[in-house]
């Protein structure tokens, strides 16, 4: 059964983009694609992590800890293709998915007024930012392939990705989220 689906969505893409330009190569492109199903149509369980991102701080109405599953079970974003600056070695264009760091903080409720935001790792080290310059930042769980972090090389369980930052804000082991108000600015909820 599964081999005859595979026929026939190899066939429907055949018909909608047309032949291949070598038609010497269609037949070894069926084989392969009959024998070894893409990374997209894996759907991957979600490893057992006890790991835990706290939301908390004076700039929220409403502090929450979410566990890794409950992070895993979120609707994800991909972001494809982003140019990591690193410090000490070359930059590297990476692929990441993951639960927007904005939609997080919009749970936990996030007053008005300008913020400042730490970032912290389970081993202590931490970053300051604005939430303007984490606006497209994203909690990465998978790498673009949609495999786990926690069960990559590292066993990171989750990264924070920040597109418009540099890497040593790109922090491995997230464990906590600080949001305060800027020093000497007003805030409400």
């Amino acid at each position: 059964m599964r081999d005859r689906l595979i026929v026939a969505c190899a066939l429907a893409c055949l018909l909608m983009n047309g032949c291949c330009d070598d038609c010497s190569e269609a037949p070894e492109k069926a084989r392969d694609s009959r024998t070894q199903p893409s990374a997209e149509a894996v759907v991957k369980e979600v490893p057992d992590v006890k790991h835990t991102l706290e939301l908390t701080g004076s700039g929220l109405t409403k502090p929450v800890t979410f566990t890794y599953e409950q992070l895993a079970a979120m609707e994800m974003t991909k972001l494809d293709k982003l140019l990591m600056l690193k410090t000490h070695e070359d930059d590297e264009t990476t692929c990441w998915r993951g639960v927007p760091l904005d939609k997080l903080l919009a749970t936990a409720g996030i007053k008005s007024g300008p913020m400042r935001v730490t970032l912290e790792a389970t081993d202590g080290y931490s970053k300051q930012a604005t939430l303007e310059e984490l606006k497209s930042a994203i909690v990465a769980l998978q790498d673009g392939d949609g495999g786990w972090l926690s069960q990559s090389g590292n066993k990171c369980p989750l990264r924070l990705v920040t597109p418009e930052m540099p890497g040593d804000y790109w922090i491995m082991y997230l464990s906590k989220v600080t949001v305060e108000p800027t020093p000497g600015a007003n805030t409400q909820p």
